[in-house]
């Protein structure tokens, strides 16, 4: 440190103290950059895992979607009544819907 702020007082033509305050500065300055940036890196990483983990889970409701409305149809054609509660078609029947 005493090298640095003896090179600052002697390019910059100040005092000792000065040096050392402006040796401080940015030695300060540097290491809340590092630190911004290691909270970036890792905020944007966590976004990242959540924001796949939402559209894998968006992903399956599709597909579950798609595999209800093809039963509901195959149900219908049968003769059934599909029965939205439990997911699932039952029997035909005999008097209306």
């Amino acid at each position: 440190m005493s090298l640095l702020i003896t090179f600052l007082v002697d390019r910059l033509g100040v005092s000792r103290l000065v040096g050392g305050v402006i040796g401080w500065a940015a030695i300060a300055l540097v290491a809340s950059g590092a630190v911004f940036s290691v909270y970036e890196l890792i905020k944007h990483k966590g976004a990242d895992e959540v924001r796949a983990k939402i559209e894998k889970e968006n992903q399956d409701a599709v597909h579950k979607g798609i595999d209800a409305r093809m039963s509901l149809d195959e149900c219908i054609d049968a003769g059934g009544v599909y029965d939205f509660g439990r997911q699932r078609c039952n029997a035909a029947t005999l008097g209306p819907r």
